[in-house]
């Protein structure tokens, strides 16, 4: 496939401690939060859906202004950029920047940019690269949060074949290490390595870290039903570990994306009352099962009489919340394939109250099944979720319907359909990008 010219940009107008703009944060009607100024960068592999490294063949994207009906096909052959060989997918965003340990050689972090000429050509820039000091971490095998007032970003991951956990503050600024250490966490008896990265979020309520990780028999041994996850709570003044708790397994065996942190899909969020919810798995007969777990306000640990994912078809991988009592999961039917690729996956609206969930639709009929489970092709912004599917290519070789956008308006649950984009390539990403 021909090499495009190099052009990126995707930048999430973030809050703290997600990779999405959420949806009327304030669960407020009356009082939105509002970004006029924005565009969006759609990421596309070639041959089969990336993500976590699972594709070689060919990653790229482009920008655009709107993702609504009355804009022109997304096309990429010519057009849009590679950034297979120096960036990943994987990505921490906030502003208009990503920060990152590159895909390329570089030895430590970056953080980088678009910069437009007045032609309107793009180049990247990289505002910051600083090396590792003693903690080294590797691209996409890490986790991450905002913490403060936002301009300290901590990263955390793993080392010595997993037997412990470090973790790295770096100023948002220009990435200089302000300090770095490795938990006072210890593997419990019987276990002998931890989850590569685990999850990491900051709740501003009670201003504390919390760090979901995983312990397991062995190092790269990825069967939930012998993991036990862990909570700790952390103190991001002094990084101390202030309490270490299993949770139990009948909650929770596995949180999901325990591998590689929200780099691409988002697995926790937190609602204005300051609840805090978590994605993860049960093994039930031998196969994986979502639950969505919730931490109220004021407490610590999951409450054992909530679940936010009864009756699973299978597995829970992404949630994000839309204001209005709801939220976004993106999941799997396992009876339809647990493959990468297998058109399994879809949306459905969660109502946080009692956990009842609907497919999201559009005139009368479910969104279609789509593959990719490493994929992140919803985001939400300005009181709307942008939600992609299709693109994929059947196994005869036979291309499918054109990957469609459709419009889900959070307020009143109305979906309108949007943008397409090219057919030929599998669609995994949308991200929201500040300008």
């Amino acid at each position: 496939m021909k090499k495009f010219k190099f052009f990126l940009m995707a930048v999430a107008a973030v809050i703290a401690a997600t990779v999405t703009i959420a949806c009327d944060p304030t669960d407020d009607p009356e009082k939105p939060v509002i970004k006029d100024t924005y565009s969006f960068d759609l990421f596309v592999c070639a041959v089969k859906h990336g993500g976590m490294s699972q594709n070689k063949n060919g990653t790229y994207v482009r920008s655009v202004s709107a993702l609504t009906a009355d804009q022109p096909r997304v096309e990429f052959q010519g057009k849009g950029i590679d950034i297979t060989q120096n960036y990943t997918l994987e990505s921490i965003t906030r502003g208009k920047y990503y920060y990152q340990v590159p895909q390329k050689a570089t030895g430590g972090f970056v953080k980088f940019h678009i910069e437009r000429n007045a032609a309107g050509e793009e180049s990247i820039k990289e505002d910051a690269e600083v090396p590792f000091k003693d903690n080294v971490y590797a691209a996409r095998k890490y986790t991450h949060a905002w913490i403060g007032d936002s301009t300290t970003l901590v990263v955390v991951g793993t080392k010595d074949n997993a037997t412990k956990i470090i973790w790295t503050k770096l100023a948002e600024s220009n990435l200089t290490v302000q300090a770095e250490g490795t938990f006072d966490i210890s593997l419990p008896e019987n276990y002998n390595a931890f989850s590569t990265a685990g999850l990491l979020t900051y709740r501003q309520t009670d201003k504390k870290l919390y760090y979901f990780y995983i312990v397991k028999p062995k190092s790269g041994q990825s069967d939930a039903a012998t993991s036990m996850t862990y909570i700790a709570i952390i103190n991001p003044e002094t990084m101390a570990v202030e309490s270490n708790t299993a949770v139990s397994t009948d909650l929770m065996e596995e949180t999901a994306g325990s591998a590689y942190g929200e780099l691409m899909q988002s697995m926790i969020m937190q609602d204005p009352s300051g609840n805090l919810y978590v994605a993860g798995l049960k093994t039930v007969n031998g196969q994986e099962m979502g639950v969505l777990r919730r931490i109220k306000k004021g407490e610590t640990t999951f409450d054992p009489t909530w679940n936010g994912f009864p009756n699973p078809e299978g597995k829970l991988l992404t949630v994000q919340y839309l204001g209005y009592g709801k939220a976004l999961a993106y999941s799997r039917d396992e009876k339809l394939g647990t493959k990468i690729d297998s058109k399994s996956h879809f949306y459905s609206i969660i109502e946080l109250a009692d956990g009842q969930r609907s497919r999201v639709q559009f005139n009368g009929q479910d969104l279609p099944y789509c593959g990719g489970r490493f994929s992140q092709r919803s985001d939400v912004l300005n009181g709307k979720a942008y939600i992609g599917v299709g693109g994929e290519v059947a196994e005869d070789g036979v291309e499918q319907d054109y990957p469609t956008i459709y419009i889900y308006d959070c307020k009143t649950g109305e979906v309108e359909k949007g943008i397409e984009l090219a057919k030929g390539f599998c669609f995994d990403i949308i991200r929201a990008m500040a300008e």
